[in-house]
């Protein structure tokens, strides 16, 4: 009796040490969270880099390639041309991100994040949110936005 007490209060311990690990280093979920939201920001960033460099807004993905996008993400064109990124076009955007902050400039379209009923979105001011599936279709049917691909 008293050894599997003392294995019950073993494994015990050791769920607890496991759990205190994993809630201060983050999750796998938090890393791939972090990770999507920085490739949507450099995506976003980069649209306002080609404009200052050229005076005209991005209308295709050889556009970003002239910016610093291949440089800090060197899988950008992939995950963009797999659908799981996706670049809504504006032709129209205001120099100043803060006054783009109503307007979707990309976000998330595949994997498991995706895929549970929650997107990603990078707004025109570089911010991202988190929003359900059923918000970011009709945000994106009330504009007049352009995508590289529907949102599944």
């Amino acid at each position: 009796m008293w050894q599997k007490r003392k294995w019950a209060a073993f494994a015990g311990g050791l769920l607890v040490v496991l759990l205190v690990a994993v809630a201060r280093n983050g999750t796998l979920a938090d890393i791939s969270h972090q990770t999507i939201q920085l490739h949507l920001r450099l995506i976003g960033a980069s649209i306002y880099e080609y404009h200052a460099k050229t005076g005209r807004w991005p209308a295709r993905l050889d556009d970003l390639a002239e910016t610093s996008l291949p440089r800090q993400s060197p899988y950008w064109k992939v995950m963009i041309e797999s659908g799981a990124d996706v670049i809504v076009w504006h032709d129209n955007l205001k120099s100043d991100p803060k006054d783009n902050a109503h307007l979707i400039l990309a976000y998330h379209n595949k994997g498991l994040l995706a895929w549970l009923g929650r997107q990603w979105v990078c707004w025109g001011d570089l911010r991202t949110e988190y929003v359900r599936t059923r918000k970011l279709r009709a945000l994106l049917q009330t504009g007049q936005e352009q995508v590289t691909q529907p949102v599944s």
